[in-house]
């Protein structure tokens, strides 16, 4: 019986002991996940303070076809835009978090809906049938960030 007990506690023991050690490891991986993306951005901003590179987990959406556009984002009160290089339409874009704030450091010290120059991931969602947005000719829907920074005259050649 005596070594029963024994053999319970110490696997009672060991049970506590892997899951400080998973939580640990859970921690750690965040904390370099985190470290890795302000490096980034903070690599960039030294070479250049104009322009912002994201490498982001891959959020696709299964069962939708992602493309690859390049063209310039405008945000404000009521407009959600994005005009893509070569096309005279605009689209509706679902501007998640992430695109918003890449919008906002980028547009922070210039006039309101100051478009910025994007390369994205995206998902076309279709003509929306109601808000602002269907006004548009389409809804884009933003997978990931893949460049974003401020116009220059060589975007879109």
């Amino acid at each position: 019986m005596m070594k029963l007990k024994c053999i319970f506690k110490l696997l009672l023991v060991l049970l506590v002991v892997n899951l400080v050690l998973i939580s640990c490891k859970e921690k750690q991986k965040k904390i370099i996940e985190n470290f890795s993306n302000e490096k980034i951005v903070a690599q960039n901003s030294a070479i250049n303070t104009d322009t912002l590179v994201y490498a982001e987990k891959d959020h696709s959406k299964s069962g939708s076809t992602q493309i690859i556009s390049k063209g310039r984002i405008t945000l404000g009160h009521e407009v959600s835009a994005f005009s893509p290089c070569g096309d005279d339409n605009d689209f509706w874009i679902w501007a998640d978090e992430e695109v918003k704030d890449v919008y906002y450091n980028l547009t922070k010290d210039k006039e309101p809906y100051t478009p910025i120059f994007v390369s994205i991931e995206i998902i076309d969602r279709g003509k929306s049938e109601d808000g602002f947005a269907a006004e548009y000719k389409s809804t884009y829907e933003v997978v990931k960030v893949l460049e974003a920074r401020n116009i220059s005259d060589m975007d879109c050649d």
